[in-house]
């Protein structure tokens, strides 16, 4: 069995979770790299959590 490297998983999901919020994140008027820092602090918060629920609370800077 091989094991995933933690920081490409959480970099993936960083991304992944960036591309589905960019409407949202454009909208508002912020920028890409800021949407990125609040999506790894959520991430940090609750790192057993699925993209659902960190979409969740993504936009709300948790």
């Amino acid at each position: 069995m091989s094991e995933t490297d933690p920081s490409a998983d959480r970099a993936a999901t960083i991304e992944r979770l960036s591309e589905r919020l960019s409407g949202f994140v454009q909208g508002i008027g912020m920028s890409g790299a800021d949407a990125r820092e609040i999506i790894d602090r959520v991430i940090a918060s609750d790192p057993q959590a699925g993209d659902g629920d960190l979409m969740a609370k993504a936009p709300l800077g948790c």
